[in-house]
């Protein structure tokens, strides 16, 4: 007894177990069974005296008359159900209770384990390859605020794991779709310095390889990632997320140990919703300081010391310029064999009136598919709302088919010439007559005196604010587009008549001079 009255005494000096072994020689399972006891009984209190011989060995033997005496932190045992069911790590419960009770951070794993243990589960470790794989996965973190649009908006992580190194990207995001996706494969690529052999995603929608039968665009942009960077693309079986394990653990450490900390470091400045910019700024610099530096059990080194000295020369070379992301949808193709596609319009062959296509655009080209076969590509629209056409799109029966609707019939008299284009587009604008029968006149006039005498007519005719089908029709039926359009101003920007009389004409001294 006096041996395990040692022992309690050096335990209150915090020495640890291979300390006290060396010491005393005693195993460090007795040491740890009578550290146990003495955190019940209370003994490891400095404030209290040491117990005596006996009544060690009667607690000890367990002999009649032992009180009763819960842990010292099982007076915040509801706390600690509510932490470990939202499943906080054994890190934050001890950050989160050492104000209340002064204790090391094995002292409340010890405690969670004894009152609040759940069975373990059985894992099996598989052999890594440096370079070769990289696990890629979203997960919900909780809700911040968002300043740009300012609202509270849903906030995931997007995690990119080198499976060997354990070195992770990781960076906030709004949403899980396929942008957000795809960019960060090329910030992770960015950050490693160096590509995967592999890319290991979950059935997420941004990226459901199996889904492809019914859904082919995401499939077909994410191989055009994979052929950029030259990676090869390896998804989960369904419904079986633990072939990439690795980085599902990953988002729950981040949920479990960088998140709890990083809101209650919020509410402590007064923000019960967190604020996005601050979650981007102290995720990068926890992953930096905290995740990367951290020694991995087991093995001894930290993620960052793996990767420089194993991984980072297995990886392979970033290609030289960043792959253009690419964004996609499903537009109608209209009557007019237009698609309308972020904010601008493209045609498409006319045989495919009424179908659902898939556009595909990147920084400068716009991709269109029915089903795996391109029908379509053009140059991207330089300003919003612009029609890109290919003439070899249109109907054999062009003209009857661009009679049957005003916007049809003015964008056949542009063909003819900008002046034509114009008067169609004034002659429509009429909203008191209908200008439909005009502009097809207007058209027919090209066949009886060419198209260029009709633009230079229309150029005359806008010239002189005289727009119609009847002053054109005039002009060319008295041959005045062949004549020189006259300035119709002055020098001075006084506007000139035909008909109006000179300024002399009203000079007395002239008008004297001529009845002498």
């Amino acid at each position: 007894m006096t041996e395990c009255r040692d022992i309690i005494r050096r335990l209150r000096m915090q020495m640890g177990l291979r300390e006290i072994q060396r010491d005393t020689g005693i195993h460090r399972s007795i040491i740890r069974n009578l550290r146990g006891i003495a955190e019940v009984e209370g003994w490891l209190d400095p404030e209290k005296p040491l117990p005596s011989e006996e009544e060690v060995q009667r607690v000890r033997e367990g002999v009649p008359g032992k009180k009763e005496i819960h842990h010292p932190l099982y007076v915040y045992l509801e706390e600690f159900r509510r932490w470990v069911k939202a499943d906080y790590s054994y890190m934050v419960m001890h950050q989160l209770i050492k104000d209340r009770y002064s204790c090391s951070e094995p002292t409340v794993r010890r405690f969670v384990q004894k009152y609040l243990a759940s069975p373990p589960r059985p894992v099996m470790v598989r052999s890594t390859v440096p370079g070769r794989d990289m696990e890629v996965d979203f997960g919900y973190l909780g809700i911040t605020y968002d300043s740009q649009t300012r609202r509270n908006r849903k906030t995931h992580i997007f995690s990119g794991r080198l499976r060997h190194s354990r070195l992770a990207h990781r960076e906030a995001t709004f949403n899980q779709k396929e942008e957000a996706f795809f960019l960060g494969h090329i910030h992770s690529y960015e950050y490693f310095g160096g590509v995967a052999e592999k890319s290991i995603p979950d059935n997420l929608k941004a990226a459901v390889i199996q889904a492809s039968y019914e859904d082919p665009i995401i499939n077909r942009v994410y191989h055009e990632l994979a052929e950029h960077y030259g990676f090869l693309i390896s998804p989960c079986p369904p419904y079986d997320p633990r072939k990439k394990g690795g980085v599902e653990n990953d988002i729950k450490y981040v949920k479990r140990n960088f998140w709890p900390l990083f809101v209650e470091k919020q509410k402590a400045l007064g923000r019960e919703v967190p604020h996005y910019d601050d979650l981007v700024r102290e995720l990068n610099k926890w992953t930096q300081e905290v995740s990367e530096t951290r020694i991995i059990s087991g093995v001894g080194r930290s993620p960052r010391e793996i990767f420089e000295s194993e991984e980072r020369q297995a990886l392979k070379s970033l290609p030289a310029c960043r792959w253009d992301p690419v964004t996609w949808g499903q537009p109608l193709v209209g009557t007019d064999f237009l698609v309308q596609f972020q904010k601008a319009f493209y045609s498409v062959p006319y045989q495919f009136i009424g179908f659902r296509v898939v556009a595909l655009g990147s920084r400068h080209t716009i991709r269109i598919y029915q089903g795996s076969t391109e029908i379509a590509r053009h140059r991207r629209a330089e300003h919003l709302w612009q029609i890109v056409r290919n003439p070899l799109h249109a109907p054999p029966q062009l003209e009857e088919y661009m009679n049957t609707t005003g916007e049809g019939l003015v964008r056949w008299a542009s063909r003819f010439g900008e002046s034509v284009g114009q008067v169609a587009a004034s002659i429509m604008a009429d909203k008191v007559v209908d200008g439909m029968r005009p502009v097809r006149a207007l058209i027919r006039l090209a066949k009886k005196y060419s198209a260029d005498r009709l633009e230079r007519a229309c150029a005359r005719a806008l010239r002189y604010d005289t727009a119609g089908y009847r002053s054109v029709k005039s002009i060319l039926a008295k041959n005045l587009d062949e004549l020189p359009v006259e300035d119709p101003t002055e020098p001075s920007g006084q506007k000139v008549f035909r008909f109006q009389r000179q300024g002399r004409d009203y000079d007395p001294a002239v008008s004297l001079s001529s009845l002498n």
